[in-house]
């Protein structure tokens, strides 16, 4: 696909223009523009609210049975499976994430639909305990109107795994796509428009975070998940605080790999270039702290070198890339300075990987060697990793715990080791001896620690977040 959707606001049943901006969209291969950030309008932001209060209020979606949302969610995704392949140009035409990782995660799309909807078909939502006088009902039910806030790094998959949990539990639902890559949640809002949803149950409003604050302070919304950046899932975290509202945080970290003695060196450098490229590490889980053993250090970054030199960095656009350019011109700029600032506090800055004769925003996989841990630990959210020694695994652990994040670990080395030190790290999930995309097991919660995040995420816990228990029984 070579040009952007038109953008169009989908509020209580119908499609409406939505507010036009003068942010301009540029290609990031080429920095051309192609076109321009939409939004709406306040009245557009009410007209949304007020239509998901009154379809949550009477019913239309909340109430039906399990098995009738399961088919609207089927039919929903037989509908994305139609748009995968645009879903997926359009994702890496705006992130600059080359075509075969966005093709990935365009498959998750469908698939986020057809997993809610085997949840709906499989699990009860209503369980009995005994009580004194009879049995105790206990009921899962959807805790009303969520919004739903995903950002541009991955905003087709994201998103579809948070509007399929939200509407598998009954919830009515907002949804405001990052207005750096909302091209995707075009095609997907229009997906589910087409599968003949109450209106009001579903809303599509375009916009910068002013309309998402907006939709968030509101207390006709119940709930929220997000996921994005620090400063803004700090500000969201705050204001459903102050209302006792729930909220799924999904936020980032500064990952560390940690690679024992015992490693296979081969198999760590192609992981840390894997970690390093992956979403051009645009991508909350990418790489970001290597903590190497001392006896290994030398013989692990001459071939993660060598690697870094064969590298193909080029358009999002062609398939023989291997990693494409940043998303905009803004975050850039951001990752040059964060490389200078490092550059100026002493560390050794190595990047073997040749630009393009491309205009477009590319920054190499970048390593940093030399600097203190303790100058290393807030998350640069792209292609730079900083790299560190050790002597003993317990100087090991204590580097990768070092940073207020938790979210994603590495270990490479011999398995029992691996295993006794992956347990020490204070981190939602460890993976050993590979770094990839996917999640070690489809159905395995996805968690966050401390700044990452808050609350799991996964197919479950993802569902479950959008709903709460009732209990009724008879007490004398």
């Amino acid at each position: 696909m070579s040009q952007l959707p038109v953008f169009r606001n989908y509020i209580a049943g119908t499609w409406q223009p939505t507010e036009p901006t003068s942010r301009a969209l540029t290609n990031p291969n080429t920095t051309e523009v192609i076109g321009y950030q939409a939004s709406s309008s306040a009245i557009q932001i009410e007209q949304a609210l007020v239509a998901a209060e009154a379809s949550f209020a009477n019913g239309s979606w909340a109430l039906t049975k399990p098995q009738q949302r399961a088919d609207v969610l089927e039919a929903i995704a037989r509908l994305l499976e139609q748009q995968q392949e645009a879903i997926a140009q359009l994702d890496s035409m705006q992130n600059g994430v080359v075509i075969a990782q966005t093709r990935l995660v365009a498959a998750i799309c469908p698939a986020a639909f057809k997993a809610a909807a085997q949840l709906l078909r499989s699990q009860q939502s209503i369980r009995y305990l005994p009580g004194t006088h009879s049995d105790v009902e206990v009921e899962r039910l959807p805790l009303g109107v969520a919004v739903i806030i995903t950002p541009w790094n991955a905003p087709s998959g994201i998103a579809c795994h948070k509007l399929a949990s939200a509407l598998a539990a009954g919830c009515s639902v907002i949804f405001k796509p990052s207005e750096w890559a909302a091209a995707s949640a075009q095609l997907i809002a229009e997906a589910i428009a087409a599968a003949g949803l109450p209106a009001g149950v579903f809303s599509l409003l375009h916009g910068s975070a002013m309309v998402g604050s907006r939709l968030v302070r509101d207390e006709r919304c119940h709930c929220v998940s997000f996921t994005g950046g620090a400063v803004g899932g700090a500000a969201i975290g705050k204001v459903c605080g102050e209302q006792i509202k729930p909220v799924q945080l999904e936020l980032g970290g500064n990952n560390p790999m940690v690679v024992l003695a015992s490693a296979n060196t081969d198999q760590a450098a192609d992981a840390i270039v894997t970690g390093l490229t992956t979403m051009n590490a645009q991508w909350c889980r990418a790489l970001g702290r290597i903590l190497v053993h001392q006896d290994i250090s030398a013989e692990l970054l001459g071939k993660v070198t060598e690697r870094l030199a064969q590298l193909q960095l080029g358009s999002s656009d062609d398939s023989c890339a291997q990693m494409g350019p940043l998303v905009h011109q803004g975050h850039y700029q951001h990752i040059r300075q964060c490389i200078e600032q490092y550059r100026k506090q002493g560390a050794e800055i190595l990047q073997p990987t040749p630009l393009p004769a491309l205009p477009g925003y590319f920054v190499p996989p970048t390593l940093v060697l030399g600097l203190a841990p303790e100058l290393t630990l807030e998350e640069v959210f792209g292609p730079v990793a900083c790299w560190h020694t050790f002597s003993t695994e317990q100087q090991a652990t204590a580097l990768a715990n070092q940073t207020p994040f938790g979210l994603a670990a590495y270990v490479f080395g011999d398995e029992p080791s691996a295993w006794q030190l992956a347990r020490t790290l204070r981190t939602g999930g460890v993976k050993i001896n590979a770094i990839s995309l996917l999640n070690l097991n489809p159905m395995a919660p996805r968690p966050a620690w401390g700044k990452s995040g808050l609350g799991d995420e996964g197919v479950v816990e993802t569902f479950e977040f959008f709903r709460g228990n009732r209990v009724i029984g008879v007490a004398g």
